[in-house]
C-alpha cells in the first residue's frame, strides 16, 4: 500500500509539472501592446514606449469636446475606458494598479520597491511636470491596446472606420482653461451628467455605465484603503453629499464651483507663459524665498484638483488617480507643460532638493534631469525613464494642436486665440461672467463654438502699458494637515463658509491638495504657493464705475477696502486666518507692455509687493515678513 501511495504522488506531482510545461511552452506571444492580459508574473518590466505611430504620422491629444464629435473614437474611447476599468486588479496593467500607482494602496508597482510609505507621485519636487508625462503616456498606452480590441469586434463596421479611427486614438484632455462660448459648463456633461450614457454603434444603440461618471471599486479594492471614508465609498465620488457608504456626488455643485473659478484659469496660464521663464519656477508650488512669482504649472493643477474633488477623491493625493477625471485634467495639464516647453526650450530641469519626497525619492534628497522617474520603464530590461528622456512629448507617441510642427510665433498665436481674452489686455465678459474670444480658431480651440453673443468690455488700446495685479499665497502644505481651500474675494460675500466657493465676488478658489494626512513639519520644509490674479475682477468693477484703474494709488485703495481672504476644509468649515500656519496673503503689481501683435505677448515688468493693501491684517504679509 505504501509503495502504491509513493507512485500516485509522484504520478500526481508530474502530472502537475508536465502541465504547467506545456501551458508555458504553448502560451501565445503577445506584443507590448496586448496590454490587458499580460501577468505581473512576467519577469520583464513594462515598457512604457507610448501608444504606437502608424506610417510616422504622430496623433494629437484632442480636447474631450472635440474628440466627442468624432463619433467612432468617441465610442471607441468610452467602451475601452469602460472594459479597462474592469480589469482583473491582480493585472499590472489595470486601472486599479495603473491608477494606484498615484497613491493608495503603497505596494509596489512593476517591481519597483518603495523606500517609504507613500505614492509614486512626484509633488512639491522640480519632477512634478515630467514625473506625470510618462505616466499619463502609460494610461494612455495600455488604452489604445483595449481600443484596438474594441474596434475589431465592432458588428457592421463594413467601411472600417472604427478600425481606422482606433490607429490614431489618443486619450483625450479637458480644457478647463477654454472659455465656454455656447452657455455649456466648463465641466463636461459626460463626466458629471450620468452614471450611463448612450453610444451610437454600426449595429444600432448601446447604453453603458459611464466610464467617465466614476470607478466602481471591489470589496477586495477598498479592503486596501486604511482611511475613512475611502474604504466604505464603492466608487470615486466629487464633493460627497456624506461619509457614508451611500455618499453620492454633488456634480451640480462641482460644476457650480468650476465655473465661477474659471477665470482665473487662463489668466494664471498665459501669467506662466509670459512671465516664468525658468521652469523651476514655472514648475512646481514649493516656495522660493525672494522670489515673486508666486504660481506655478503643479499650484494651478492643485486649483483644478480640489475644486473637482471637495471631500472626494480627487482632492486627496493618495486617491486620486482612481477617479477617470483625473487622466483628463493630467493630459491637459502635460499639454500646458509642453507648450510652455515650446516657448521655452532653452530651460529645463535643474538640480533640486526634495522638499516631501515620494515613495522612491527621501525628503532632501537631491535631484536632476537624470533621476529616475520611478516607476516608469523605458524598456523591458528594467531602464526607468528620466526627465531628460522624456522632455520631447513626440518620443513618446502624441503631441498637441497648438505645438505640432509650428514655430513659437505660430505658437503665440495659437494660445492667443485661445485664452486672451481672458488675461492681461484683453478682457471681454459674457452676462454669465465667462470669457469670450471672437477670435477662437476651430482648428485649436477644441471644437467649442464660438458664436456666442456676448457683452464686450471695451479694450484697453493695443500698444501701450497697464498694470497687472496678483494676490500672492504663501502657506504651510501641511497647515491644516489636509487639504484646504484658500478664497479670494472683491467686495462683500455671503457669512456662510458653504457657498463661498460659489459666492459672486469670488475672484477665485485656490486649492491646497495634500495625502489624506500630513504631519506637520517641524522644519517648516512644505511652504508651498500660489496665485490668483485680481486685474480681471478689478477691470469688471472699473466697468461699475466702482474704481479708476488708470489712478493706482486709488486702485491700492480699493483693494485694501475690498480684497478678503478665507480658509475653508474640506467640509466647509471656516478657519480663522491667524491659525492657519505660515500664511500670508500679499499684493503684487508689476507694469506691462502690452502685445503689440496677435503672435506676441505682453512684456512684464518688475513685481513689486503692495505691502500696505495687507499690512497687519490676519494672514496678510506685513512689512519687513519674507517675501
Amino acid at each position: 500500500m505504501l509503495i502504491i501511495r509513493v507512485v500516485n504522488l509522484s504520478l500526481t506531482f508530474f502530472l502537475v509539472y508536465f502541465s504547467l510545461l506545456v501551458g508555458i511552452i504553448g502560451a501565445p506571444v503577445r506584443d507590448y501592446r496586448d496590454t490587458t492580459r499580460q501577468s505581473r508574473r512576467q519577469a520583464a518590466t513594462f515598457a512604457i514606449t507610448g501608444a504606437p505611430v502608424i506610417n510616422g504620422n504622430i496623433p494629437q491629444r484632442l480636447e474631450i469636446r472635440q474628440l466627442r464629435n468624432n463619433n467612432a473614437q468617441w465610442n471607441l474611447y468610452l467602451l475601452a475606458l469602460n472594459r479597462f476599468q474592469q480589469m482583473d486588479q491582480s493585472d499590472t496593467r489595470s486601472y486599479y494598479q495603473l491608477s494606484g500607482i498615484h497613491g493608495r494602496p503603497f505596494t509596489a508597482w512593476d517591481g519597483v520597491p518603495l523606500v517609504q510609505n507613500m505614492g509614486y507621485c512626484s509633488h512639491t519636487s522640480n519632477l512634478f511636470a515630467t514625473w506625470h508625462r510618462p505616466y499619463v503616456a502609460a494610461f494612455e498606452q495600455v488604452l489604445y491596446g483595449i481600443v484596438q480590441e474594441v474596434a475589431n469586434s465592432i458588428e457592421n463596421d463594413t467601411s472600417g472606420e472604427y478600425r481606422n479611427a482606433a490607429s490614431t486614438f489618443r486619450h483625450p484632455y479637458w480644457d478647463w482653461a477654454a472659455p465656454s462660448t455656447d452657455g455649456t459648463p466648463i465641466l463636461p456633461a459626460p463626466v458629471s451628467g450620468s452614471a450611463y450614457i448612450m453610444l451610437n454603434l454600426p449595429n444600432g444603440s448601446l447604453t453603458i455605465n459611464n466610464p467617465l461618471y466614476q470607478y466602481k471599486f471591489t470589496i477586495s479594492d477598498l479592503s486596501a484603503f486604511p482611511d475613512s471614508p475611502f474604504n466604505a465609498w464603492p466608487q470615486t465620488l466629487r464633493y460627497p453629499s456624506t461619509k457614508t457608504a451611500t455618499a453620492t456626488s454633488q456634480n451640480s455643485l462641482v460644476s457650480q464651483q468650476i465655473q465661477q473659478s474659471q477665470n482665473t484659469y487662463a489668466q494664471r496660464f498665459m501669467n506662466l507663459l509670459q512671465a516664468y521663464p525658468r521652469f523651476a519656477n514655472f514648475s512646481n508650488s514649493a516656495w522660493t524665498p525672494g522670489q515673486l512669482g508666486y504660481d506655478s504649472l503643479e499650484s494651478l493643477h492643485n486649483q483644478i484638483h480640489g475644486l473637482i474633488g471637495n471631500g472626494g477623491h480627487m482632492a486627496i493625493i493618495d486617491y486620486a488617480g482612481f477617479d477617470p477625471a483625473f487622466w483628463l485634467h493630467h493630459a491637459q495639464i502635460d499639454r500646458l507643460f509642453a507648450i510652455w516647453q515650446a516657448l521655452h526650450s532653452d530651460n529645463y530641469v535643474e538640480a533640486s532638493k526634495e522638499p516631501i519626497g515620494s515613495a522612491t525619492i527621501p525628503q532632501g534628497v537631491q535631484t536632476d534631469v537624470n533621476t529616475p522617474l520611478r516607476p516608469f520603464h523605458s524598456d523591458t530590461s528594467g531602464t526607468f525613464w528620466t526627465s531628460a528622456g522624456v522632455a520631447n512629448v513626440e518620443k513618446l507617441g502624441y503631441s498637441y494642436p497648438e505645438i505640432q510642427g509650428k514655430s513659437q510665433s505660430e505658437v503665440k498665436a495659437a494660445v492667443n486665440a485661445l485664452y486672451a481674452a481672458s488675461s492681461g489686455v484683453t478682457i471681454t465678459r459674457r452676462d454669465n461672467v465667462e470669457a469670450h474670444n471672437s477670435k477662437l480658431a476651430p482648428l485649436i480651440a477644441a471644437g467649442l463654438s464660438s458664436d456666442a453673443p456676448f457683452e464686450a468690455v471695451p479694450d484697453p488700446p493695443a500698444t501701450g502699458n497697464y498694470t497687472e495685479w496678483l494676490t500672492n499665497i504663501r502657506v504651510a502644505k501641511d497647515a491644516l494637515e489636509q487639504t484646504f481651500f484658500i478664497h479670494i474675494f472683491l467686495g462683500d460675500f455671503n457669512p456662510d463658509p458653504k457657498v463661498w466657493s460659489i459666492e459672486p465676488n469670488l475672484v477665485g478658489t485656490h486649492s491646497i491638495i495634500t495625502p489624506y494626512v500630513m504631519k506637520r513639519d517641524p522644519l517648516h520644509n512644505t511652504v508651498v504657493t500660489g496665485q490668483i490674479p485680481l486685474t480681471r475682477a478689478l477691470r469688471a468693477d472699473s466697468q461699475k464705475g466702482l474704481l479708476n484703474m488708470t489712478d493706482e494709488v486709488k486702485t491700492k485703495e480699493y483693494l485694501t477696502r475690498n480684497l478678503h481672504w478665507r480658509i475653508t476644509t474640506m467640509d466647509d468649515k471656516d478657519v480663522p486666518r491667524d491659525q492657519v500656519p505660515d500664511l500670508k496673503i500679499s499684493v503684487v503689481a508689476a507694469n506691462v507692455e502690452a502685445a503689440k501683435a496677435d503672435d506676441k505677448f505682453p512684456v512684464w515688468g518688475e513685481l513689486k509687493v503692495q505691502h500696505d493693501i495687507t499690512d497687519g491684517r490676519p494672514g496678510g504679509l506685513n512689512f519687513g515678513d519674507d517675501v
